[in-house]
């Protein structure tokens, strides 16, 4: 997967459009207590805000909220995805571990992941079942959808290819395949009478089906938490601007202000 088309990547830009035109107001600075604002002034869409008291950072805005804790100022925790050059660079997998809120508010059902565990186990028997593949698609457009967990794991459970039994004798080279587990069964007993009672033997399912899909991960970074992620580290990385060059003034409301936001 290339990094332009990482989910990372897609909400990096899709974050930077989002709030191309938004202002941060800090509505309060006091140490390692601070409350900042960063809007459009326009529109009401995607806002959010950063509040951090020692040990915890919250995030909250135009969706789920998220509390973070980890250090005593967790500005300095969230800067190291802040580059020297100015350019942010989040790392989801460490920083969800010190997520205090809901951790599965963190990730959701990924149609990609599934796509991709379903291509992988398809490619290993394309050999041994020709055409498992065009049966699977077939399969899922007769009425089934991938879109949603749930769904998508019953569509796994209800597929079946190449039915097929196979009869062997735990005595001899004796073996038959047959595609009726009934039949396969009758022959099997035939040859038990045929060539004595020591000549017994079982039936095998040799029958594609899916095993093993609960070990699959189906699930992936959730697009707002990755876009919380680019929020906090922007955040911090326009606060600390705007403290090094002096401007905490202008974005600071004046007590009026501040009640109205």
């Amino acid at each position: 997967m290339s990094i332009q088309s990482s989910p990372e990547a897609a909400a990096a830009a899709r974050f930077a459009a989002d709030t191309a035109k938004h202002t941060m107001t800090v509505v309060h600075d006091d140490g390692v207590y601070r409350h900042l604002v960063v809007r459009d002034p326009q529109h009401p869409y995607y806002w959010f805000e950063l509040i951090t008291t020692p040990g915890q950072l919250v995030f909250s805005g135009d969706g789920d909220s998220f509390v973070f804790r980890r250090l005593t100022d967790m500005f300095q925790f969230f800067r190291t995805g802040i580059r020297r050059d100015g350019s942010t660079d989040i790392n989801p997998v460490y920083w969800s571990e010190k997520l205090t809120s809901r951790r599965d508010a963190a990730r959701t059902y990924s149609v990609k992941l599934f796509d991709e565990e379903v291509t992988r186990e398809l490619e290993t028997v394309e050999e041994d079942y020709p055409g498992v593949g065009e049966a699977w698609t077939e399969h899922v457009e007769s009425g089934y959808t991938t879109e949603y967990e749930d769904e998508a794991r019953r569509a796994l459970d209800d597929f079946q290819f190449g039915e097929s039994y196979r009869a062997r004798c735990t005595k001899c080279v004796w073996s038959l395949e047959d595609e009726s587990r009934t039949v396969a069964r009758r022959r099997m007993d035939d040859h038990t009478k045929e060539a004595g009672e020591k000549h017994v033997g079982r039936v095998e399912d040799l029958t594609f089906t899916f095993s093993n899909v609960s070990e699959w991960q189906l699930q992936d970074f959730d697009w707002w938490f990755l876009w919380a992620l680019h929020g906090i580290v922007h955040g911090i990385a326009r606060y600390d601007r705007l403290r090094s060059y002096g401007l905490m003034a202008l974005a600071t409301p004046s007590q009026r202000e501040a009640g109205a936001l």
